[in-house]
C-alpha cells in the first residue's frame, strides 16, 4: 500500500517546504475562486427548466445528462495525465473559460442535440477544474494533512451551493415563459466561470513535475501504473456517492415540483451551512478516527438523508434530508479522494485523483440515467428507495473489503491511518 509519507518528484518536495502550514495567503486565494466557479456550477441545479422550457421532460433530462457525463469519462484518465505534465494553472484556466463558453452558448441551442453537445462540452470542461481544485489542494498540504486540506477547500464547493441554487430560485421566481430569465440564468454561469479563471492567474501554485512528451509506451505505462495501484473498493463507493449526488443536482427540483413546491432553495440553505460547520468542526477527523472509519460513517448518513426524501409533500421536510446529506458529504468527500489517490505515486496524484472522480463520472451516468427512468416509469418513492439501498450496501462491501486487507499502515510521522 502507498505509504502517505512518500514524497517523489517536485511536488514531494515543494509540499515538504511547506512544513506544517496550510492556510496561506495561495489557499485562501484559490478558496475564492474555487467558490466563484462552484456558484456558477449550483445554478445548473436548475438546468432541468430550461429543458423544460424546451418542451422534454424528466426522462430527456437524465437522458442528456448521462450522455454528457459519459464525454466526461471518456477523456478522464486524461485530464489526471494533463494535471500532472502541464499543472494546475493552465488546467484550471482553460477548463473555466470553456466551461464558460459552452454554457453561455447553451441560451442559444433550441435543438435536443445541439443542447446536449453543449452541456457535453462544458460538463467536461468542469471536469477539469474541479479535478484541478483537489489536485492543487492535495498538494498545497503537508502528506498527514492532505484529506483535511481537500476537505476545508470544499468548503468552497459548499459556499457556492449555497448561493447558487439561491440565485437561480430568485432568476426563476418570476414569468418563465420567455426565454429571457434562461438567458440571465446562462449569463451568470459564464461569469462566474470567467471570474474563477481569472483569479487563478494570480493564485502561486506548485510546479507539477514535467515528464517527457508521451510516446506509446509511455501511454501503455500510465495504464500499468493505474492497474498496479488500483484503489479497490472505495471506487464503488465512489460510483453511490455521486450517483446520490445526482438526486439533488438534477431530480430534486422535479421532486419539488411533483410534491406541491418550487422552491429548492431552502434545501441548499441547510445542506451547505451544515457541511461547512461539521468540515470546521472535524476537520482533522480523518487523521484522529481514520479516512476509512469517516468515510463509511459518512455514507450512512447519506443513505438515511436519502430516505428522509421519501413521500415529502411539504417544503419545510426538505430540512432533515439536508441535514444528514450535508453532514454525509461533509465526511465523505475529502477520505474519499485522498484514500484513492494517494494509491499512486505522489508525481501521478492527478490521475490517482481523476481514477476516483471516473468512479464518480460513471455513478453520475448510471444515476441520471436510472434515476430519470425508474422516476419517469414508477415514481419518485421508488427511485430514492433504490439509491438509498446502493449507498448503503457500497459502505458495507468497502467495510468488508478492509477487513480482508492487510492492517492499515501507519506513517513514522503522524501514526495516521492510511
Amino acid at each position: 500500500m502507498h505509504k502517505a509519507d512518500r514524497h517523489s518528484g517536485k511536488i514531494g518536495l515543494e509540499t515538504t517546504a511547506l512544513g506544517d502550514r496550510l492556510y496561506t495567503r495561495r489557499f485562501f486565494e484559490a478558496f475564492a475562486a474555487v467558490a466563484l466557479f462552484m456558484t456558477g456550477l449550483a445554478l445548473q441545479f436548475h438546468f432541468g427548466q430550461y429543458l423544460e422550457f424546451r418542451g422534454h421532460g424528466v426522462d430527456v433530462l437524465g437522458r442528456v445528462m448521462a450522455i454528457s457525463t459519459a464525454g466526461v469519462l471518456i477523456i478522464r484518465l486524461q485530464i489526471g495525465h494533463w494535471i500532472d505534465r502541464f499543472g494546475c494553472r493552465p488546467s484550471w484556466v482553460i477548463g473555466a473559460i470553456v466551461t464558460a463558453i459552452a454554457t453561455g452558448a447553451l441560451q442559444f441551442a433550441e435543438d435536443l442535440w445541439l443542447i446536449t453537445a453543449l452541456q457535453t462540452l462544458a460538463k467536461t470542461a468542469a471536469a477539469v477544474v474541479m479535478t484541478t481544485f483537489a489536485v492543487f489542494a492535495a498538494q498545497l498540504a503537508p502528506p498527514a494533512r492532505r484529506a483535511e486540506s481537500i476537505g476545508s477547500m470544499g468548503m468552497a464547493g459548499f459556499t457556492g451551493m449555497l448561493i447558487g441554487p439561491t440565485l437561480g430560485d430568485w432568476v426563476f421566481s418570476g414569468d418563465n415563459t420567455t426565454i429571457a430569465p434562461f438567458r440571465i440564468f446562462f449569463t451568470a454561469t459564464a461569469v462566474c466561470a470567467l471570474a474563477a479563471a481569472l483569479g487563478m492567474l494570480f493564485v502561486k501554485l506548485p510546479k507539477p513535475p514535467r515528464p517527457d512528451p508521451p510516446t506509446h509506451e509511455k501511454a501503455v505505462s500510465r495504464w500499468t501504473i493505474v492497474i498496479r495501484h488500483w484503489p479497490g473498493a472505495v471506487l464503488l463507493v465512489g460510483f453511490f456517492f455521486s450517483m446520490a449526488f445526482c438526486m439533488q443536482m438534477v431530480f430534486l427540483e422535479r421532486l419539488a415540483e411533483h410534491a406541491g413546491f418550487h422552491d429548492i432553495k431552502l434545501f441548499f440553505l441547510v445542506y451547505s451551512p451544515t457541511a461547512i460547520t461539521l468540515r470546521i468542526v472535524f476537520r482533522t477527523a480523518p487523521q484522529r478516527f481514520g479516512r476509512g472509519n469517516t468515510l463509511i460513517g459518512g455514507m450512512m448518513l447519506v443513505a438515511i438523508g436519502l430516505c428522509c426524501l421519501l413521500g415529502i409533500s411539504e417544503q419545510w421536510q426538505l430540512i432533515p434530508a439536508a441535514i444528514l446529506i450535508g453532514s454525509g458529504h461533509c465526511f465523505v468527500f475529502p477520505s474519499l479522494v485522498d484514500l484513492a489517490a494517494s494509491r499512486l505515486p505522489d508525481e501521478h496524484r492527478g490521475m490517482g485523483t481523476s481514477i476516483i472522480f471516473g468512479a464518480g463520472d460513471l455513478g453520475m451516468l448510471t444515476g441520471f440515467w436510472v434515476l430519470g427512468e425508474l422516476i419517469d416509469n414508477f415514481g419518485f418513492n421508488v427511485a430514492i428507495a433504490a439509491l438509498a439501498t446502493g449507498v448503503l450496501l457500497s459502505a458495507v462491501v468497502f467495510a468488508l473489503s478492509r477487513r480482508s486487507e492487510t492492517p492499515p499502515a501507519q506513517t513514522a510521522q503522524t501514526g495516521v491511518e492510511i
